[in-house]
């Protein structure tokens, strides 16, 4: 069983929030965590906003959501956790965010293998019915024992 199953709200909250400042910055809240799946919210923060006028969330900040999301939700289906590296991230904007609301990103592991992940995820304010945007990802996944190169992010 991955070790993130047994996280508390607050624990997995620092795991994938509060330790990354930018991450932090936008405001991303851990909603759900189970085997294979992750939920979290962008709250609307009018900083964040593409138009002030028409007040919905930029793409940019809706994209870190789902590449957070697709990044981490592989963890939750691992017994060890592993160091990843992103070979391939689309993602497709179908609408704007509605003004002045939230975005949830709901990811989803859709393979596993000793040597990839394979991940999708929607991004929705408020009806999964109509994303605002969906997410595929493919991830290169390393071998526990392997360090990163000196000077590289970790």
């Amino acid at each position: 069983m991955s070790p993130l199953l047994s996280y508390t709200p607050d624990e997995l909250q620092r795991f994938m929030v509060t330790r990354i400042p930018f991450n932090a910055f936008l405001g991303l809240k851990v909603v759900w965590i189970g085997h294979g799946e992750l939920v979290a919210d962008l709250p609307f923060d009018a900083r964040l906003v593409a138009d002030a006028e028409a007040a919905n969330l930029h793409e940019g900040p809706i994209s870190t959501l789902l590449d957070t999301l697709c990044g981490t939700v592989m963890l939750t289906v691992m017994d060890e956790p592993r160091r990843s590296a992103t070979l391939d991230l689309r993602v497709d904007f179908l609408r704007p965010a509605g003004a002045g609301l939230d975005v949830r990103c709901e990811a989803q592991v859709i393979g596993l293998s000793d040597h990839l992940a394979t991940i999708r995820g929607i991004a929705h304010d408020g009806d999964l019915n109509r994303p605002v945007a969906i997410a595929s990802a493919t991830f290169a996944l390393f071998p526990p024992s392997v360090s990163p190169p000196a000077g590289a992010a970790s």
